[in-house]
């Protein structure tokens, strides 16, 4: 009878045992859960607030001094590019940056535009890249084909270009957005 009891009590503190260690693991499952939730809110949230500073830029009229303000601005932020194209120079330029890495437009196998990095090459052959100094040069001839003087009373349409992630890439302003 003895053997009884205490076969009993160890059958009883197993199960007990099993309980509690199921009750932690589902409990860590909703909690679990909750917390991937918040990460994601969160992640989407911070994204929300980064990409915020280029609202001013999506699809919008701006002014040649608004043009070269960007260029300034970002001037130094790593894996970006500023492209522009005047009513001169219709193939457009970038503005110079820090870290010499430009962007190009590209559309994909969808038919999206996307933004896709420019090898050295294709710098090479002829991708230019200017100051703002130089773009607020006002000696250079309007005949020149690298014309890349800027107005800053002109009107341009700034459009965003963002990479497979949908990080922000290029801000592209188009002073003839018809052609």
């Amino acid at each position: 009878m003895e053997n009884i009891s205490t076969g009993l009590k160890w059958v009883i503190g197993i199960i007990v045992t099993i309980l509690i260690v199921a009750a932690g693991v589902s409990i860590y499952l909703i909690i679990n859960n909750y917390f991937i939730r918040a990460q994601e809110q969160t992640l989407a949230q911070t994204q929300m607030i980064n990409q915020a500073e280029f609202n001013m830029y999506d699809n919008k009229d701006v002014s040649g001094q608004d043009v070269i303000n960007a260029a300034m601005k970002y001037k130094g932020r790593p894996q970006f590019s500023i492209l522009i194209k005047t009513g001169v120079n219709t193939e457009g330029f970038y503005a110079r940056n820090t870290y010499t890495t430009y962007y190009k437009p590209a559309q994909d196998a969808v038919g999206e535009t996307a933004a896709t990095e420019l090898n050295l090459s294709e710098l090479n052959k002829g991708a230019k890249n200017y100051s703002v100094s130089q773009m607020l040069d006002q000696s250079v001839s309007v005949g020149d084909a690298y014309n890349c003087n800027i107005n800053t009373l002109s009107l341009f349409r700034a459009t965003l270009h963002k990479d497979k992630n949908g990080e922000v890439r290029i801000i592209e302003f188009n002073q003839n957005p018809d052609k």
